[in-house]
């Protein structure tokens, strides 16, 4: 009968994609993985794998073997897991990446009761615009704000809510150079736009007007940044028209620190979504976390919907 480990470590290389990844998630040496995979295929006298430089693949024989190997490995997860189940305080480290004003606005606020009501749970908080690599960062959730979500396999991804964009500026701005009649009219005015929205020398803005139709603008901004908070800062300071998530902008828009501008058309809707691992053997305090999240950040965002 075949040792549990190596049946373990040749599951691992197949679902995290070689033997890199696996080493890095499982924790075991990648010198220690080939090993012990080279030894499972001897003691089978089959070929697993195809290793190359650039890739791996399965052979016929391991698409065969993989099938079964992963049904005992998460038998024997199960079986660990049912023990588990006696000791299901939330306990240990956490780990989160958040995008940046979502972690100031609603994170901040909302963790400290989350961590108040499990005093045994530490929280670690990247604030980032940037998509991490949840599985080789080692992030135990992740919550990006996407028009889609690539489907990654290992990967578990649930709704949080919507994030419309919509065209913003300074009250001095419009006394100052007027107000567009229409989207063709953008490209006349100064604007702030994000580096995803930038394509050749200029940038695109994709609205949608409030009866579905659709127009394209191009434009050539005269503030491009990734970062919500110089952008919104931008539109504030009357440096140009900006077009911002509409739960960014709510606060401003009440405060009369800036106006919208074509309320009637609006940019592509993000989804906000949580992002996480699989949840076989899931620790409980990401779970707690987890649930956490899906009830208090959804309720920040339909607050803040405009």
């Amino acid at each position: 009968m075949e040792d549990l480990n190596d049946i373990y470590y040749f599951a691992s290389v197949v679902q995290y994609g070689g033997f890199s990844a696996a080493a890095r998630t499982i924790g075991v040496e990648k010198t220690r993985l080939s090993r012990r995979i080279s030894g499972l295929e001897k003691r089978l006298g089959v070929r697993l794998l195809q290793r190359t430089t650039r890739a791996l693949a399965l052979t016929e024989g391991g698409k065969r073997f993989f099938e079964r190997c992963v049904a005992t490995v998460e038998g024997a997860q199960a079986a660990y897991d049912s023990v588990a189940e006696l000791r299901r305080e939330p306990v240990g480290l956490v780990r989160i990446s958040s995008p940046v004003l979502l972690t100031q606005r609603c994170l901040a606020h909302a963790l400290p009761g989350y961590m108040t009501a499990h005093p045994k749970v530490s929280v670690f908080v990247e604030p980032t615009d940037r998509t991490v690599n949840v599985i080789e960062e080692r992030f135990d959730i992740a919550i990006r704000a996407k028009p889609v979500i690539e489907d990654v396999a290992g990967l578990v991804a649930k709704t949080l809510g919507n994030s419309q964009r919509v065209l913003v500026v300074s009250p001095d701005f419009l006394k100052r150079y007027g107000r567009p009649g229409n989207p063709a009219d953008l490209p006349k005015f100064n604007t702030v736009a994000s580096i995803d929205d930038v394509f050749d020398n200029g940038a695109r803005w994709n609205l949608m007007h409030l009866d579905s139709r659709t127009q394209l603008i191009s434009l050539m901004p005269r503030l491009v940044s990734s970062d919500l908070r110089v952008r919104l800062q931008a539109a504030i300071h009357g440096i140009g028209i900006a077009l911002l998530p509409e739960q960014v902008v709510s606060a401003p828009i009440k405060e009369r620190l800036v106006q919208r501008v074509l309320p009637e058309w609006r940019g592509a809707k993000n989804i906000l979504h949580l992002v996480y691992p699989t949840p076989r053997g899931m620790l409980p305090s990401v779970r707690s976390l987890i649930d956490y999240l899906l009830i208090h950040v959804p309720a920040w965002l339909q607050e803040r919907t405009i």
